[in-house]
């Protein structure tokens, strides 16, 4: 059951490594008592990252965790009520099931107050506290990545922490260690929510992917944490296996009624089992909700795509609430600035068919068909543009269709411009990746860390997979400040030709928006002067293009 009272919450949260590297930066977020959050993003987003500070395993450059309101940041994870859970289990292979949920209750003391000979408590000063302040108050100084201001605030608060533990007593404790029947007590109450109350003497090799998870999750359930830490726990399970897992996860957590916080990629297992999600890219929230909230209303093009499937547009808003997008004007519900230029999604199965081209709004000829039990689902070529369809009708290859898209399916966004996605790209033969019907040279080992191309496909660093991405769609991301213009069109550095249809000035710099025949735009800056409708071309380093793939990886192996 969720309660009101927020257990943890993350204020301004950022982690930056020795490197420079902004892992996390500005986080802010509460979690209520009870609730199942999960952190979803792609690799590299700083959602493992957020979840190993909340851990303890690693410490915040910047900001506060707070615990129940009391702050966190510096206490060692051993010191934490609260558990993590690894996706590699890291389970003791020489131990049984017993044994391995029983490992940590062990080594676990339990707090006795000290009392004196009239009952009374004993206090004294704590100097492992009075240590600890100071330590930090020793990291503060040295921190360069906070500012003056704000290192000047945390040493005044750290100060009068300071202060106070040097004055105030606090009550003594001795410790004992569990008892063996209250050992056998809790790993056979953890085995049995877990469902693996009859297998505590099996060796834990001879389990399933499935089951050895059930024996993390109950090792870390019988030291009875407030609030449990899960690391893509399911990553490594095969998908029927994952999704038995999804379930299995919401009833134990409804059984157990602590909190979740759970890490994961895969947006199937963050609709499935969560309470609230947190969508991360670049170490930043992107939106947080309920799984039906961001769904239906994502906040950007960023979510929409990482969210479920989607048809996303460049569209012009050309009147009251209506906009532009594949040649043609649309009603819907949304109303901005006119002329602005704004991202448009549209849901799959929010597309309606209509069998007599002549009679849609817009027609368009289907090209593929996928049977996926419940549905068909269909590429439609529009112009040139790809239309994702799902019916439950079949209809046959290459027919032209009618289409209809009513004005409440058409979520509008306001663009962002702090980088060009291109969710419609694709790899070709020569590994170059399509943007606009145009070949750009890109980094494609990027998409596996560690890899190499050999003879035209990837090879894993460990030289075990081979992948070939020949016709692999993928999320094509170019920061603004890594497009060059091309003044030059029969240059071989220019890689596409567009026309400047927006021009902003910012200060010390300009924006421009160039705009293709085929309506793509390319958003970049530069200190240069250009004109509105002049044509230029665009170029961009291989290095400076970001990829993401749509599909599983293990989809291109070979």
């Amino acid at each position: 059951m969720i309660e009101n009272k927020h257990i943890i919450e993350l204020n301004h949260v950022s982690k930056i490594f020795d490197d420079d590297t902004i892992a996390v930066n500005d986080f802010n977020l509460y979690v209520r008592k009870g609730e199942f959050v999960t952190f979803l993003g792609p690799s590299g987003c700083g959602k493992s990252t957020t979840l190993r500070m909340i851990a303890g395993f690693d410490f915040p450059t910047k900001g506060e965790i707070l615990l129940n309101g009391k702050d966190i940041s510096s206490m060692p994870p051993n010191k934490r009520p609260i558990n993590m859970v690894f996706q590699r289990y890291a389970l003791f292979p020489h131990l049984d099931v017993f044994e391995n949920v029983a490992f940590g209750l062990r080594l676990k003391k339990i707090p006795i107050q000290k009392m004196d000979k009239n009952g009374q408590p004993i206090l004294k000063i704590n100097n492992k506290k009075v240590s600890d302040i100071k330590d930090d108050i020793k990291s503060t100084k040295k921190n360069r990545h906070l500012t003056e201001e704000e290192k000047l605030e945390k040493l005044a608060s750290l100060n009068k922490l300071l202060e106070a533990a040097k004055t105030t007593p606090e009550p003594t404790y001795d410790y004992r260690k569990l008892t063996p029947k209250e050992i056998s007590t809790r790993v056979s109450r953890g085995l049995k929510i877990v469902d693996l109350d009859s297998l505590e003497d099996r060796d834990v090799t001879t389990l399933s992917g499935g089951q050895q998870q059930r024996v993390a999750i109950a090792r870390a359930i019988v030291n009875e944490p407030e609030i449990l830490l899960l690391d893509e726990p399911l990553g490594a399970l095969d998908l029927k296996m994952r999704k038995d897992m999804q379930i299995e996860l919401k009833e134990m957590h409804e059984k157990l009624g602590i909190t979740f916080i759970y890490v994961t990629h895969d947006q199937e297992e963050a609709l499935t089992m969560s309470d609230t999600i947190v969508v991360m890219k670049d170490g930043v929230i992107q939106q947080i909700g309920t799984p039906k909230s961001i769904y239906d209303e994502p906040k950007n093009a960023f979510v929409a795509d990482f969210i479920g499937e989607s048809n996303i547009y460049n569209a012009t808003m050309i009147g009251k609430m209506c906009v532009r997008f594949l040649d043609h004007n649309f009603s819907c519900l949304d109303d901005f600035p006119i002329n602005e230029k704004v991202d448009v999604v549209v849901r799959p199965e929010d597309v309606i068919f209509v069998k007599d081209p002549s009679k849609g709004m817009i027609k368009g000829t289907i090209i593929t068909k996928i049977f996926k039990g419940v549905n068909y689902q269909y590429t439609v070529m529009v112009g040139k543009n790809e239309l994702l369809v799902k019916d439950t009708h079949d209809f046959p290859i290459n027919e032209e269709i009618g289409i209809d898209i009513e004005k409440d399916s058409i979520q509008i966004m306001k663009k962002d411009f702090t980088t060009n996605i291109y969710t419609d790209a694709w790899i070709d033969k020569n590994n170059a990746v399509q943007i606009d019907d145009n070949p750009f040279v890109c980094d494609i080992a990027q998409i596996l860390p560690g890899s190499k191309l050999e003879d035209g496909n990837l090879i894993s660093k460990d030289g075990k997979h081979r992948y070939n991405f020949n016709d692999a769609d993928v999320v094509a991301e170019i920061a603004l400040d890594k497009i060059d213009i091309v003044d030059d069109l029969s240059s071989s550095e220019c890689q596409a030709i567009g026309e400047i249809v927006d021009s902003v000035y910012k200060g010390d710099h300009y924006q421009y928006i160039i705009r293709t025949e085929n309506d793509e735009d390319f958003v970049c800056i530069t200190p240069y002067n250009y004109n509105l409708n002049d044509k230029v071309g665009v170029h961009v380093k291989p290095e400076d293009i970001k990829l993401r793939l749509k599909k599983e990886i293990s989809e291109y192996e070979i």
